[in-house]
């Protein structure tokens, strides 16, 4: 029997899909239940929460937590040598005369490398959604892409992995459905169902087919990964018994109305009823970020385009505010602490040998290098030490005795310094894509409205992928939104 629950912003999918995994357990061994999603982080969040809920073991006790590559990695019996690593593409860009890097590696075990080169990446989102690679260039009228050397990479990719036995981020699936057996499960749950691609939903629907019950959650107006190879429309279109979570524990009242205005646009979608949480919140508009007052609370700063992060990162340094790029540890962040590690030193403190490493890799003319290498690791050093035996030629304010520190650095940290902003802690603001915060929440949320001329023409196409972009933007708020103004044509005006 197949549930189907609809999760709104901030209405607590996960927590409810628990709460389910919890009466299974009372009948149920661990192992004969499923819990699988596309995201690595959504696997994650739900394999610890279990974990720690129901006191299991992640390797012992749950094998069918993970996402559904990792599954398929799995139940093929795949090893890190089988499958399309980051070597494999530097050489098959170098016998094909192409340079195909820019590759990072996927956080769960499953071995898999997600190449951001483009080429790789509309291959990979053509086969997800079981269309021809060139059939899909036309459809997407990329115009950073050359057809001819999409043919040459599609082509020379398939008998690269034929002739060295290798797969890659599709072909695991594609595996899977054509040869393996499937294991029988009391039940299943799919989690952020709207972000699969037909292909997913095909293993979703083969391992449903082995198993008793289903619970399969997701929000259709949360659905913005079309881009990706994601299907929202087969989620829409999914039969069984629906259940709506109608109670936000997120987003407040004025926030949550903008929210709905938005989304009411949109012209295929489930119709669903929920209800913000009892506090008012505040929507603000502004023409530029030099209005907002940083200065408390928590922050998110979102944009539409990569590319439109940097502006942002430049007016919050401007302002001297301590910012991160999503989970990125900020470099000002870094050289603070070897700024502390060398006041700590002047003052006596003995420093162990990797502090010291620190502060001399951020010295040049200020630090012997054959006296530096004759120090001993795991030993603890004093400034006397350094100065007499170890090179150490200086006890200088720390903007003049690292001297590998730019004239940026030194404005930038001495700004933060003086604005009282603490950089020992993780930054109160973060600054992202919307794609990229989806999941995430904070007190304060800045959305940006303009759009780059590619994004445009797609809102002018597309303007339902548009509506729940901007709709995921708004629900992210705990308090307060900020909707930057339009500044000129090319943006989506709230």
């Amino acid at each position: 029997m197949r549930t189907i629950i609809y999760g709104p912003p901030g209405t607590g999918k996960t927590h409810t899909l628990l709460g389910h995994i919890e009466k299974f357990l009372k009948t149920t061994d661990p192992d004969k239940i499923g819990y699988f999603t596309f995201s690595k982080n959504a696997a994650r969040e739900g394999r610890e929460r279990a974990a720690v809920k129901f006191r299991l073991s992640i390797l012992d006790d749950l094998p069918y937590f993970q996402t559904l590559h990792s599954f398929c990695y799995n139940q093929l019996r795949l090893s890190r040598n089988q499958v399309m690593q980051e070597k494999n593409y530097k050489d098959l860009g170098e016998k094909m005369g192409l340079e195909i890097e820019g590759t990072q590696q996927d956080e769960d075990h499953d071995g898999v490398f997600y190449s951001k080169n483009p080429y790789i990446q509309l291959i990979n989102v053509a086969r997800s959604k079981e269309i021809d690679p060139v059939k899909y260039y036309h459809l997407t009228d990329n115009p950073k892409i050359s057809l001819n050397k999409l043919k040459i990479i599609s082509e020379e990719l398939q008998r690269y992995k034929s002739e060295h036995g290798l797969v890659d981020f599709p072909d695991m699936i594609e595996k899977f459905l054509k040869q393996s057996d499937t294991p029988k499960l009391r039940v299943m749950f799919v989690d952020e169902a709207q972000d699969l691609s037909l292909i997913q939903w095909k293993l979703v629907k083969r391992i449903e087919e082995a198993s008793i019950d289903s619970f399969i959650a997701g929000d259709d107006d949360q659905g913005i990964y079309k881009w990706n190879g994601a299907h929202v429309n087969t989620f829409i279109n999914l039969e069984g018994t629906r259940k709506i979570l109608e109670q936000s524990h997120r987003v407040p009242q004025k926030p949550f109305e903008l929210a709905n205005k938005i989304i009411n646009k949109v012209k295929n979608r489930v119709d669903k009823k929920y209800y913000p949480k009892e506090k008012e919140g505040s929507v603000k508009r502004c023409q530029s970020l030099h209005e907002v007052d940083f200065t408390k609370g928590k922050w998110l700063v979102l944009a539409t385009a990569n590319y439109m992060l940097s502006d942002i990162g430049d007016v919050l340094d401007e302002k001297g505010l301590y910012w991160q790029r999503r989970k990125a540890t900020p470099r000002v962040k870094n050289i603070y602490e070897i700024i502390q590690k060398w006041d700590e030193l002047k003052t006596g403190v003995p420093m162990h040998f990797n502090d010291c490493k620190k502060i001399f890799n951020k010295m040049n003319k200020n630090w012997d290098n054959k006296l530096f290498k004759a120090m001993v690791k795991d030993q603890f050093y004093g400034i006397d030490d350094l100065k007499n035996k170890y090179g150490l030629q200086t006890e200088a304010e720390w903007f003049e005795a690292l001297d590998e520190l730019g004239d940026e650095d030194i404005r930038k940290i001495t700004k933060l310094m003086k604005t009282g902003e603490d950089l020992t802690r993780d930054p109160r603001i973060s600054v992202s894509t919307i794609h990229g915060v989806k999941g995430n929440e904070r007190e304060n949320v800045v959305v940006t409205t303009d759009l780059s001329n590619a994004a445009f023409i797609d809102y002018e196409k597309n303007p339902d992928d548009t509506h729940r972009l901007f709709y995921v933007a708004c629900t992210r708020t705990e308090n307060n939104l900020f909707i930057m103004e339009p500044k000129g044509s090319k943006a989506y005006d709230i």
